[in-house]
């Protein structure tokens, strides 16, 4: 549709009312019937004018900010979009930003092309080829395209989500707004007590924009996403004063009946602030409530994990089971405070409230699932060591010495010339991802999931996973269905705009590793 996406050249060297804030809010919902069928989605990109609250009292907004960000819609986090396993998702991107200055050949990790843009469809297993799930493709302004991304049958029922993926200026365009939850439909839906629980989807998001008189950034670019190095130096987002939103909205406001369970689905859409999510009562907060955890990045575990907190990284996906006391009370949903030591960032992070959640009215203790009904619903099973063809590794650092500094994975950053790393369809191979002493960093790979290596041999499924500075994880992983050329990548946004980026393909057995792949 349209006029074909350009490849970028370098130079070498809801189905129901989800949430909302004081009042209520609802996102855009693309419906998808039992039956197979085509989901479509138009995206329109462009600039759009919306507020963001910047001080609260009681609950109520006192001050807010007009912020001028990069949209999909128009809004400050996309609609919704669900489907079900073996439905083919139809979404035309529109990009109608205005045209930037020609910059002829760049440098591929310096940021640029803020303008220019994709989408990634983040956590599903699809094809990464020709018009689904390709992030090799460019959308310049002006650009049309149609991606049409078919969901295998057998897909697990989960969370994912959908963003813009253009490198140079990944971290510009989600950091502005520009991405939105993604449900497959079917699996844990169908549990019984998990189908009469309402069901609430939130979209975290990190907006840095700046403001007024702000001496990081020009005037003319007040209360913008422009300026890369303002926007996203370390500890910038502390020292701003900045909300974290859920759906657009600066602590919005829940409904709940006293014993009620309801299914929050949680997604981190910023682009480099962890959150540590804890539920509290406002009449005590040192009293915190328990939740129960279903699902990580889409995947279910099969089982119900009761749990204090839960810690979100940029890309993560958690299912939760919230179950009201039988009391009128006021919950907070709070991102905990962290000291220095602990901190991703290395700098000591204040407790934030997130969300109030307020419970009116009594009503008879709704139930939880047991686990011999989630258990049927884990989507994979476990990798043996007999099952093992192969080992990869994948190492992020830092080099500070250089000017500009080079983000890397195995020694070397992103090259667009370097040819991929041929990974062989079928083969199972276990990866040894590290991060170097500098900093931590957050592996996520496109196309297939992986299992976290632990002691039992029973480890969770993720697509995406912190890496702590120093440490060591492995990971095992099927390369099933789909050839192609796809990404790893640090899900710190700006690190893989400058560079913490490789690009992999898998390939069939027996082709050469310089055979190109039709």
């Amino acid at each position: 549709m349209g006029l074909k996406p350009t490849r970028t050249r370098y130079a070498k060297n809801h189905w129901r009312t989800l949430l909302l804030g004081a009042g209520v809010l609802a996102t855009g919902v693309a419906d998808a019937s039992l039956q197979n069928e085509d989901v479509s989605q138009d995206l329109v990109v462009k600039y759009a004018t919306n507020r963001i609250c910047r001080t609260l009292d009681q609950g109520r907004c006192k001050e807010w900010d007009d912020v001028k960000l990069r949209s999909y819609n128009g809004q400050l986090v996309g609609p919704t979009i669900e489907a079900r396993p073996g439905d083919t998702l139809r979404i035309v991107l529109d990009n109608q930003l205005p045209p930037e200055p020609v910059r002829g050949m760049v440098d591929p990790n310096i940021p640029h092309g803020f303008n220019v843009t994709n989408l990634h469809t983040h956590g599903l297993h699809v094809s990464p080829a020709g018009n689904a799930d390709n992030v090799m493709l460019s959308l310049e302004p002006g650009q049309k395209f149609e991606y049409e991304i078919k969901i295998p049958a057998d897909h697990p029922a989960g969370t994912f989500w959908y963003h813009a993926h253009k490198h140079g200026s990944v971290s510009i365009q989600v950091s502005s707004g520009m991405a939105g939850a993604l449900i497959i439909r079917g699996g844990l839906d169908e549990v019984p007590a998990i189908r009469a629980a309402r069901e609430r989807v939130f979209v975290f998001q990190q907006i840095p924009y700046a403001l007024i008189n702000d001496p990081y950034v020009p005037g003319t670019r007040a209360n913008m996403v422009e300026d890369f190095e303002a926007s996203f130096a370390e500890g910038r987002w502390e020292a701003s004063g900045r909300r974290t939103t859920i759906n657009g909205i600066v602590e919005p406001v829940i409904k709940m009946r006293g014993g009620e369970v309801q299914r929050w689905r949680f997604i981190h859409a910023g682009f480099r602030e962890s959150l540590r999510i804890k539920l509290v009562r406002e009449r005590d907060p040192q009293s915190v409530v328990s939740y129960y955890q279903l699902a990580h990045d889409g995947l279910a575990t099969g089982r119900l994990d009761q749990v204090d907190e839960t810690v979100m990284h940029p890309g993560y996906r958690t299912d939760v089971l919230v179950r009201a006391g039988n009391r009128p009370e006021t919950y907070l949903l709070i991102d905990e405070a962290t000291a220095a030591e602990e901190s991703f960032t290395g700098l000591s992070e204040t407790r934030k409230v997130l969300a109030r959640i307020e419970i009116e009215g009594s009503f008879s203790s709704m139930p939880l699932p047991d686990t011999a009904s989630l258990a049927p619903y884990a989507p994979f099973k476990s990798i043996t060591n007999e099952e093992l063809t192969g080992t990869q590794e994948a190492r992020f650092d830092i080099d500070v010495q250089s000017t500009p500094a080079k983000y890397l994975i195995n020694g070397k950053p992103f090259d667009p010339d370097t040819p991929p790393r041929k990974l062989t369809l079928g083969a199972v191979e276990e990866w040894r991802v590290s991060s170097s002493p500098l900093t931590s960093h957050i592996f996520h790979i496109h196309v297939n999931p992986f299992q976290i290596v632990t002691a039992d041999g029973k480890g969770i499924w993720r697509d995406t996973l912190f890496v702590k500075a120093n440490q060591s994880v492995r990971l095992r992983t099927r390369y099933e269905r789909y050839v192609g050329k796809f990404v790893t990548h640090c899900h710190i946004l700006d690190h893989e705009d400058q560079g913490m980026m490789e690009v992999l393909e898998i390939v069939h057995p027996g082709t050469s590793m310089h055979e190109k792949q039709h």
